[in-house]
């Protein structure tokens, strides 16, 4: 794969962007080949999985976080990867074609990528760490949905959801985990909502197939379903997609 416009490669694998490499560099110095993000406790942030939180030399807040293998791989491989272009890579590629679409996405600063060795078998095996520029003063959908008056605001942070999903879509690609927690809102649902962790998304030359539409609108669905709010089951979160794609159909 090609270094994308506006990043620099570090090291052999790494990509960062530019004029972001000294505070990358240097947490890259700390990281060495810890397993898991360094410092004295990783931070919970919105998204999969523990992060760490780093300053930058302008002076604001970059998130890292480090890959690892769920479910039945996660005690065989843990935070070792081998799949080539690298999963840090593949994300970042991702999370910019969204925001070139005028998706509302997290800035990728660095897409870190430590080989396990320097040659042979270990050449292929790596753990990665994805560094994007902190989205302040948000919070994530699951709250907003949880903490919302009644059903009338829920249903208004859903449809804020589905028109940043509509256009996702639109611009061909696909978000494998469109769940709530994968979702930051702003102070009230007429602000933008950012979508993060596009991890293993898929970038398509067209507008994401309908089958595609219909995997994702499911996983959302259920997502929120589980959370046993009041007026949102199944079939009032369909109902909600289905209102805020016809509005947006409609509109000119």
């Amino acid at each position: 794969m090609t270094t994308p416009e506006g990043f620099r490669r570090v090291g052999a694998q790494s990509l960062v962007r530019a004029g972001h490499e000294g505070s990358i560099a240097e947490w890259m110095a700390v990281a060495g080949t810890v397993d898991g993000p360094p410092g004295d406790a990783p931070e919970k942030g919105e998204g999969r999985g523990p992060v760490a939180r780093i300053a930058l030399d302008d002076g604001g807040h970059a998130i890292v976080r480090h890959y690892r293998h769920g479910g039945a791989l996660a005690g065989v491989l843990g935070d070792l990867y081998w799949q080539w272009p690298p999963r840090p890579w593949r994300e970042l590629v991702a999370t910019e074609a969204a925001r070139g679409a005028g998706v509302l996405v997290p800035e990728v600063l660095g897409a870190l990528v430590r080989p396990l060795g320097v040659s042979g078998p270990a050449a292929w095996l790596y753990r990665g760490d994805l560094v994007t520029r902190e989205l302040a003063d948000r919070r994530s959908l699951l709250a907003a949905l949880v903490g919302a008056r009644d059903a009338a605001e829920r249903r208004a942070w859903l449809a804020a959801a589905v028109r940043a999903v509509l256009r996702l879509h639109a611009a061909g690609i696909s978000h494998p985990d469109l769940s709530v927690g994968n979702f930051l809102v702003g102070a009230d649902p007429d602000a933008p909502v950012a979508i993060i962790d596009f991890d293993r998304a898929a970038v398509h030359p067209n507008r994401v197939g309908e089958l595609g539409r219909r995997a994702a609108w499911r996983r959302f669905t259920r997502s929120v379903a589980k959370l046993d709010l009041p007026a949102l089951g199944p079939l009032d979160v369909a109902a909600v997609v289905r209102a805020t794609d016809a509005a947006a159909l409609s509109a000119p």
